[in-house]
């Protein structure tokens, strides 16, 4: 019998794991549920997934690993839903942007014998400077080059670990792993802030007196400065940021002393120190994409993940026989 891998969610990046499943010479079967059935089908006719389902606790009850990928909002409804039903040594996999409230749920609704592993794939080299990303179109090398984020609960045995690190060496990033709230706090600088600086400007145009105007002269800076990455619904967003809300203040208080903080440069006399601090900024994004680019974190003190060989994947851990290459004629 093969492996069994049961998406929930089809995002972009549930999807894109499982484009990059396709090319493992191994027996099993990817099947996938999204409460938007039209995603399900472009996400099926894409490769993600073999089987869809219309519910996923069957599906569930059977798969070795189920990767979640879902808003983080979410994860606790399909806990509680799922979680007593999953077989023994049962893998699930999070990919939701929120760690610290998602592992507390696992914690009480997972069984002991089921294990929750918190991963955050990141987007590799190629995919981070994409000029019009499509957060629709799956693809297998989207987190080519890139890291993977690992949460490890309390008491994780050592196989559950192993099938994230396998995951990552699959997708081709860089494990390393980390804590949930030193996670979430990253996340409410790195993806968080800038979203809700996209909707601060926004507001701030749209409520300008001369609106108007604005709208007929806004180009492409100001379009890319107010999209909202990725893109999702007001009230899934703003569930998220209640639930990182005690981070997201700090960081809102930081940005405004930052702001207040230009904003003195600004108005002095002498425009030195504004150079100077802008400066700074173009450099050190310059370098940061430079590390970023290359993947040269040698010099960044962050525990990384000696790399699990990918081949074989998963068969050592669930007792499954790699499937043979077909012969050649």
């Amino acid at each position: 019998m093969g492996l069994e891998i049961f998406f929930i969610g089809l995002n972009q990046i549930g999807a894109s794991i499982g484009v990059a499943l396709a090319d493992q010479q191994l027996e099993m079967r990817r099947v996938g549920y999204d409460s938007d059935g039209q995603q399900a089908r472009r996400v099926r006719q894409a490769g993600a997934v073999d089987h869809l389902v219309s519910h996923p606790r069957k599906a569930s009850e059977v798969a070795d690993v189920v990767v979640l990928s879902t808003p983080t909002v979410e994860v606790r409804d399909y806990l509680e839903m799922l979680g007593a039903k999953l077989k023994p040594n049962a893998v699930v996999l999070d990919t939701s942007p929120l760690k610290v409230p998602s592992a507390a749920w696992a914690e009480e609704l997972v069984p002991e014998d089921r294990h929750y592993i918190g991963i955050t794939p990141i987007v590799g080299p190629a995919a981070l400077l994409t000029e019009v990303p499509d957060h629709q179109v799956p693809s297998a090398d989207l987190f080519h080059g890139g890291l993977m984020a690992i949460v490890i609960p309390p008491k994780t045995p050592e196989f559950a670990v192993t099938v994230a690190l396998r995951f990552a060496a699959i997708l081709g990033a860089t494990p390393f792993f980390i804590d949930p709230v030193e996670h979430d706090a990253v996340i409410a600088t790195v993806e968080e802030l800038p979203s809700l600086i996209s909707a601060t400007l926004m507001n701030m145009a749209a409520e300008a007196k001369n609106w108007r105007e604005l709208q007929r002269m806004a180009g492409s800076l100001f379009v890319n400065a107010t999209q909202f990455h990725p893109p999702q619904t007001p009230k899934i967003w703003g569930t998220t940021l209640y639930l990182n809300r005690e981070i997201v203040l700090t960081r809102i208080d930081a940005l405004s002393e930052e702001l207040q903080r230009l904003r003195a440069l600004i108005a002095a006399e002498d425009s030195k120190a504004l150079i100077d601090y802008l400066t700074k900024a173009t450099t050190t994004r310059d370098a940061w994409l430079t590390i970023r680019q290359h993947g040269d974190w040698a010099g960044q003190e962050f525990q990384l993940v000696k790399t699990v060989e990918k081949s074989g994947f998963l068969s050592s851990l669930f007792g499954i026989k790699p499937r043979r290459p077909k012969e050649r004629k």
